[in-house]
């Protein structure tokens, strides 16, 4: 879906200078106003503009409070925002740099193209903050220079270049070797900021500033790019802060289980404690909540279980010799129980949970990688890497990909509130609907989010959110957006609901 009368985004920018910080050993005081702090979507400082000179133009006119001070430059009038941001995107294609946020950047760094307030003017065409230190007296005009090292760029071709290359330097290390540098990020730190996210405070994992001290500086270009693309008319399902729809939600909180082992919890979902300090024998692989969304379980790949809040331990395959590893779990009748199922479709039951049968002595084209309960719990559908579904109980068959020619393995599958349907979804984030489940929308065509590793349905069953190969939550039909990690500690290995 692509959205084209949309609500305009509110962006909360003053006529702020945040200065960037190219040498080692300096810092900025500036903070980024109202930015998000909770949410990332691992976005690139390497790659291909999305946007072209005229949108970004469009989505400047639309939200700029002020007139640019842009010079005449290269034969065109002042005041020409297109012109501008098209050096960007070309000195951005030269360099392998995302240039249309670059110029997104400048925008933030000099209050809309207007300086208020910045001890850099308008006619050092230093679009970046570029040895605007803390502290540094302010310089009215560059008619006389500037003392060492320069915030005068001579021309805004210049001044564009200077900013593309210092953000190369930080995001590719293979900068440093790279012929005709203007300007190189500190050597302690050149090429360890390849996502936007790391750029700004504490934000870097490299425990080093980069480009900026206020924290989330990074998050907040990325939110006001993701305007510039909402209001483009780029797919909302692609932009992570694209507004959303009107209409009634579904679902106050779930919660998000990272490869690291963290537990990430949003909406009214509460935290009751994970695996992040344990010394586990086997990665996590999955997990789930319990019907009052009062406690949760995690799985290890070895079977292992890991209870947590109103979540009792009814067992595992810990401690037991299997011939396949674990992958997948789901709670039993009144989530006194769970059922645990491995590569090879064996399942193992405890507690409240019965055994209805697996696919352990047949021969599969594809291992199994997860299964799905019933509406009333007595039977469950297995489903293997290629679509094949396998019913046991009283879980009847819908349907199945296993004779479709897919172009990634099927890693998620979530049923319908009635039990009479269910949903498959691809690595590659496409999503099928078989029985009386229907399609929502999906993150096939979604460049940017890396594919996708798990979906969950909303409680009233007419929507539901898929969790993407970067971090990203995004929601479909009636779910509510309710965030995603700051953290950018791997793919989501469980997405739990909190009812």
């Amino acid at each position: 879906m692509t959205l084209r009368n949309h609500p305009r985004l509110v962006v909360l920018i003053a006529a702020l200078s945040l200065t960037a910080v190219p040498l080692a050993g300096v810092t900025s005081s500036a903070t980024a106003a109202g930015a998000a702090t909770t949410t990332t979507t691992h976005t690139p400082v390497m790659g291909p503009s999305l946007l072209n000179a005229q949108q970004l133009a469009a989505w400047y006119f639309r939200n700029s409070p002020v007139t640019p001070l842009i010079p005449a430059f290269g034969g065109h009038p002042a005041g020409d925002v297109a012109a501008l941001a098209q050096v960007f995107i070309d000195d951005g294609r030269l360099e392998g740099v995302r240039g249309d946020m670059a110029f997104v950047q400048s925008q933030l760094e000099t209050g809309w193209m207007h300086f208020t307030g910045s001890q850099i003017p308008p006619d050092a065409y230093n679009y970046a903050g570029i040895y605007a230190f803390d502290g540094r007296p302010g310089l009215a005009n560059c008619v006389h220079g500037d003392s060492a090292p320069s915030r005068c760029m001579g021309t805004p071709q210049h001044g564009v270049l200077v900013q593309i290359q210092l953000l190369r330097s930080y995001a590719d290390p293979t900068a440093k070797t790279a012929p005709n540098r203007f300007i190189s990020a500190p050597s302690d730190r050149a090429g360890d900021a390849p996502i936007w996210e790391y750029f700004g405070g504490h934000n870097c994992p490299c425990g080093k500033l980069i480009w900026a001290s206020a924290d989330g500086y990074g998050l907040r270009i990325i939110q006001m790019y993701s305007q510039a693309l909402v209001e483009s008319g780029m797919a909302g399902a692609c932009v992570p802060y694209a507004p959303p729809l009107p209409g009634p939600k579904s679902g106050t909180g779930y919660w998000d289980v990272t490869r690291d082992s963290v537990v990430h919890a949003f909406g009214d979902a509460k935290f009751f404690g994970d695996a992040r300090h344990l010394e586990l024998k086997a990665p996590l692989t999955g997990g789930e909540s319990v019907t009052d969304g009062k406690g949760y379980w995690l799985l290890g790949r070895d079977g292992g279980i890991f209870s947590y809040g109103g979540a009792h331990f009814y067992g595992s395959t810990g401690a037991m010799k299997l011939n396949k590893p674990v992958n997948g779990m789901e709670r039993g009748p009144a989530s006194l129980g769970y059922w645990l199922v491995a590569d090879d479709g064996g399942i193992f039951s405890f507690g409240s949970a019965h055994f209805y049968g697996s696919t352990g002595a047949m021969k599969l084209n594809k291992p199994v990688l997860g299964m799905e309960r019933t509406a009333d719990a007595k039977g469950y559908w297995l489903f293997a890497a290629d679509g094949g579904i396998f019913s046991f109980g009283d879980a009847k068959f819908y349907g199945s990909l296993g004779a479709t020619k897919l172009a990634s393995p099927v890693v998620s599958m979530q049923r319908t509130l009635s039990g009479h349907g269910y949903w498959m979804m691809t690595q590659a984030g496409q999503v099928f609907a078989f029985g009386d489940a229907k399609r929502y929308g999906d993150i096939a065509a979604c460049r940017n989010y890396f594919g996708a590793t798990r979906m969950l349905v909303s409680p009233d069953g007419r929507g539901y959110w898929i969790a993407a190969g970067t971090g990203s939550i995004t929601a479909f039909g009636d779910a509510r957006s309710l965030g995603f990690p700051a953290t950018v500690g791997g793919p989501t290995i469980a997405l739990m609901a909190n009812s």
